[in-house]
């Protein structure tokens, strides 16, 4: 099995163990207790952690870091944070479920993690830029559609199957980037 293959399954299994973490952190601060809807807060805000850690670890290698990614996140994080505690206030009042606000509680501390997840995907996806660079890096022969960067080695056809621009072989060789070093000369 790929690696990607193996990350993609393991994203896929975030929400499930997530949400066993959260049942579990919740039941064991309820039961008993008369938390209210500090059990859900308490349960939502440790579960964020472990969703923030296993998909750090999960895309750690494959995420091309920088300021802007790390400063991104933290300032998602902040954001969908208070933007949970508004929906769960709103929520509550909305609807009108309980007296305690349980319910606007477990609203806002499922609604910010799994907001934030969705905003990563965007803060943490490959620039065009970054694809080029990347494709380029693999191999001297590797050919990358100058529009999006995607690997075209290997195709048969001058069309795109990422981005569906058509080229020239003129066009492609024009716009590959030389290791540094190289010159392309004239015939």
């Amino acid at each position: 099995m790929s690696h990607l293959v193996s990350r993609i399954l393991l994203a896929v299994f975030l929400i499930p163990a997530a949400a066993i973490v959260y049942f579990l952190l919740f039941f064991f601060l309820a039961v008993g207790r008369n938390w209210g809807a500090m059990a859900n807060v308490v349960a939502g805000t440790i579960t964020w952690v472990f969703i923030a850690a296993y998909w750090g670890l999960l895309w750690r290698s494959s995420v091309e870091w920088n300021s802007r990614r790390i400063v991104g996140a933290f300032a998602a994080a902040a954001i969908l944070a208070i933007a949970g505690t508004v929906l769960g206030i709103l929520a509550e009042a909305a609807l009108a479920f309980n007296e305690n606000g349980t319910f606007g509680a477990f609203f806002g501390s499922v609604f910010a993690p799994i907001a934030w997840l969705i905003a990563t995907v965007f803060l943490w996806r490959e620039t065009t830029q970054e694809r080029r660079a990347r494709v380029s890096s693999l191999s001297t022969k590797a050919i990358a559609c100058p529009t999006c960067g995607y690997n075209l080695t290997g195709l048969t056809a001058t069309r795109c199957p990422e981005c569906g621009k058509q080229s020239t072989l003129d066009e492609l060789f024009a716009a590959q980037v030389s290791p540094v070093g190289e010159e392309i000369e004239p015939s």
